[in-house]
């Protein structure tokens, strides 16, 4: 399943719904879709996010430390990752948009 970010002060933003829902989770939000920020709570939930991923991408960094040598070990490096915080760059560039221009988020 796909979930959409829309917002009117950007253009809208597929995820799938695993990472959506992580992602929702980080902002404060429950897992239900389709959904919304009302304008005025945008701040807060882009706040909570950064956060939330502020604390991952130490966990994933002590992580990364660990499997270095094991995946230096095999002969294709391993398997890509892409990890949360990259993938929430799109979703925190909509919010801190919809935030200047005091715009509400729904997703579906």
């Amino acid at each position: 399943m796909i979930v959409t970010f829309k917002s009117k002060a950007s253009g809208d933003l597929i995820y799938f719904k695993d990472a959506a829902l992580k992602l929702l989770q980080l902002m404060g939000r429950d897992d239900k879709v389709p959904s919304a920020l009302y304008a005025d709570d945008v701040g807060a939930a882009l706040a909570q996010l950064q956060q939330g991923l502020a604390a991952i991408a130490e966990t994933e960094r002590a992580k990364a430390e660990q499997t270095e040598a094991e995946i230096a070990d095999k002969p294709n490096g391993g398997k890509g990752h892409v990890s949360l915080n990259v993938r929430a760059v799109p979703l925190i560039e909509m919010l801190q948009k919809a935030q200047k221009k005091h715009s509400p988020v729904q997703w579906e």
